[in-house]
């Protein structure tokens, strides 16, 4: 099991209770735009300042009305952009934009969206992300019904080669019933624990 650090692109942030996080796989970076989600977060150069410091992939979670307004000011700093099925966008556009950059491209669906949605793309991208709390905030207790549509989506992996990640209330509870997934992502039970690092490493036996 890979394990990725989620954070927020907060004005705020502090970068330096990364540094000593031992194990991990990815930094998974959440930018909002106050309109997808009532939430607002986009201090885009957290990534470029994150490239620079960490030695890691970063995966960028845009939870946003339209993607393709940040993946040229992103793109460089980012190895997998994930964004949202539930858009109103041209979803094969984004995909095959961020293609054209050689980077990994995932589509990202909420607890309440139909799983089938995402099966016409399916031969087009790397990585399905589930969330398993509504998208937005850091902290939401872990829906259970993401158990089962993890199992499903992971169906998906006897046809296509692709990663499945879930984030949303991943903890070392909730992660025992996550068998399934390929990457777990996880905020404030790894950054608000006195024992990160054993945290990550507990997520990792998963």
């Amino acid at each position: 099991m890979k394990v990725a650090v989620s954070i927020h692109a907060s004005d705020d942030f502090i970068i330096d209770i990364l540094k000593n996080l031992k194990g991990l796989d990815f930094i998974h970076i959440d930018i909002m735009d106050g309109k997808f989600v009532p939430n607002l977060k986009l201090n885009l150069e957290i990534l470029k300042k994150i490239k620079f410091e960490f030695d890691l992939p970063i995966e960028a979670h845009l939870m946003v009305e339209n993607p393709l307004e940040y993946i040229e000011k992103i793109i460089d700093h980012i190895d997998v952009f994930l964004f949202h099925i539930e858009i109103k966008e041209n979803i094969q556009e984004i995909i095959m934009k961020v293609k054209s950059y050689n980077k990994k491209v995932g589509l990202v669906i909420n607890p309440d969206t139909e799983i089938h949605k995402l099966e016409k793309y399916l031969p087009i991208i790397d990585t399905i992300l589930i969330l398993g709390v509504s998208p937005g905030f850091s902290g939401q207790k872990f829906i259970e019904t993401t158990v089962d549509r993890l199992k499903k989506i992971a169906k998906f992996k006897e046809k296509y080669p692709i990663e499945i990640r879930v984030d949303g209330g991943v903890n070392l509870e909730s992660s025992k019933k996550l068998s399934e997934a390929d990457i777990l992502i996880s905020a404030s039970a790894i950054i608000n624990t006195k024992n990160p690092n054993k945290v990550i490493k507990e997520l990792k036996k998963r």
